[in-house]
């Protein structure tokens, strides 16, 4: 899915969902070290950040992201969905909030719509277990309250105006979670 940025001419691609239901199973103690691994680097980035090593942060919140999305793939989502959804939009949130930092704004945006876009996805796919889509209306909740956010902060903005009118997805079977 691409979005226009009508200021830059650029697109903002989301990047593809693998399907958690064809991949092989994650042990639980490897789902537990991945976790821990994101912490260890997310707590390194704020760390560098912390110092003023930007350029450290950056990476460091690179890889954490890079270790979310590892998350998302075989079982480690269907066996801890809030744990696995919360590495991965926390990635892209202190991504987007180093980008910006780094008056990187076209980057910081995408940061933000990748993450609700995804989730969007996820939660109108119906091949995905009750379980996943329920956590992942939860985390919905928290990328548009950031997407509205930059938009109060900064005003208009194609990209993000763009992933936040596409239709939110009928909850089925989830209950009364609609964040609208």
């Amino acid at each position: 899915m691409n979005f226009p940025d009508t200021r830059t001419h650029r697109k903002v691609t989301i990047m593809p969902l693998v399907s958690p239901i064809t991949l092989e199973p994650v042990s639980t103690p490897r789902i537990c070290e991945c976790l821990a691994r994101w912490t260890r680097l997310t707590r390194q980035a704020q760390a560098a950040q912390r110092g003023g090593r930007r350029e450290l942060a950056l990476a460091s919140y690179i890889r954490a992201l890079w270790t979310a999305e590892t998350l998302m793939e075989g079982s480690a989502l269907a066996q801890r969905p809030d744990d696995c959804l919360a590495a991965l939009v926390v990635s892209h949130h202190n991504l987007s909030d180093q980008y910006r930092a780094l008056g990187q704004f076209n980057e910081a945006v995408d940061h933000l719509c990748q993450p609700h876009a995804l989730l969007l996805r996820l939660a109108g796919d119906q091949a995905v277990a009750l379980e996943i889509r329920q956590a992942t209306w939860r985390h919905l909740r928290q990328t548009r309250a950031e997407c509205l956010a930059w938009l109060r902060q900064y005003g208009s903005e194609p990209a993000i105006e763009a992933v936040l009118h596409v239709p939110a997805p009928i909850a089925h079977g989830i209950g009364s979670c609609c964040f609208h």
